[in-house]
């Protein structure tokens, strides 16, 4: 008895020895395609500090002139799967970005979907060639926690809570990314023209990436993501979603990963602002055709979040 249960363990190490042949195993990641479909997304990953380590898919499309789309699919350093979607916009006397509002009111207080913020844009006249979130709220009052200023017109003057920092197009159409210190001397001297908040430390300054460790938001926290970019001359802005939540589609980023992101873009200066179910892309549909949602709002699976800001890309 004891003989055959000797050769039974005897077959079963030889079948475990067999089993665990690792032939099939997947290559290293250094052995996937990091090869780009477009320019635009092989700088991406070229400028991602090794971020993206293999390109499902890329495409790229023309808005208007200075308003340029990139959709990517990818796999990330640590293997999983994510989705991007970035504007670069060229200011110009043809093209800048306008804070939104509920129902394109100077009022804040009221919370509403970015799909109906820009479409009271565009019944008011204005050309709407798409938009994003921005600045994080009070989810009962819908009351933005830091500045929001539309049109020259300062809406809400006050910061909410302290960790923020203000994302600000000047009266000469420039775009920045600014401290609360820096923001006030743009107040004092009469040069805002646009403002909306994100948190908390800033991104990038001065195309430095900046040392995350004293962050009032969780760091490594991995989630869909609203930020913003500017390049060093403030002529041009990087206006980026990555969703998340959502394990075969797209996982979603920490701040470390847009930092990375927002290097690769090419911005001098970058903040966060409202992520997770607030995070929302939309862009025109054709030369003249209605605006579409591009992204996975996590809300109910797929239904865009009522927010209280938004920043709008605007054909003058």
């Amino acid at each position: 008895m004891k003989t055959y249960r000797y050769m039974i363990g005897m077959l079963l190490c030889v079948w475990l020895l067999a089993a665990c042949d690792n032939s099939n195993a997947f290559d290293e990641y250094a052995k996937f395609d990091t090869t780009a479909q477009t320019a635009w997304g092989q700088s991406i990953v070229d400028g991602s500090n090794g971020y993206v380590a293999h390109v499902k898919s890329d495409r790229t499309y023309n808005l208007a002139d200075g308003v340029d789309v990139l959709e990517m699919a990818f796999l990330a350093d640590d293997g999983l799967a994510m989705q991007l979607f970035l504007f670069k916009i060229a200011l110009s006397d043809k093209i800048t970005l306008r804070t939104t509002l509920a129902d394109d009111k100077d009022a804040v207080g009221t919370g509403q979907t970015i799909m109906k913020q820009l479409e009271a844009m565009r019944k008011n006249g204005r050309k709407v060639l798409g938009g994003t979130n921005a600045d994080f709220f009070n989810t009962t009052t819908f009351i933005p926690y830091g500045v929001c200023w539309r049109d020259g017109v300062c809406v809400k003057s006050s910061f909410s809570r302290e960790d923020c920092n203000v994302f600000v197009i000047s009266t000469d159409n420039e775009a920045f990314c600014l401290t609360t210190e820096e923001y006030a001397q743009f107040k004092a001297d009469g040069k805002i023209r646009e403002a909306v908040c994100g948190r908390s430390t800033l991104l990038l300054k001065n195309g430095e990436q900046l040392d995350q460790s004293g962050n009032t938001m969780p760091v490594a926290k991995m989630e869909p993501r609203t930020a913003i970019g500017v390049s060093q001359d403030g002529k041009e802005v990087y206006l980026m979603v990555v969703d998340g939540r959502n394990f075969y589609y797209s996982n979603g980023a920490d701040l470390l990963d847009l930092m990375n992101l927002m290097s690769a873009c090419g911005a001098s200066d970058a903040l966060n602002l409202d992520g997770g179910g607030s995070s929302t892309f939309i862009a025109r549909d054709g030369a003249e055709g209605e605006l579409k949602l591009l992204n996975w709002p996590t809300d109910q699976g797929g239904v865009m979040r009522k927010v209280a800001t938004g920043l709008a890309i605007v054909e003058q």
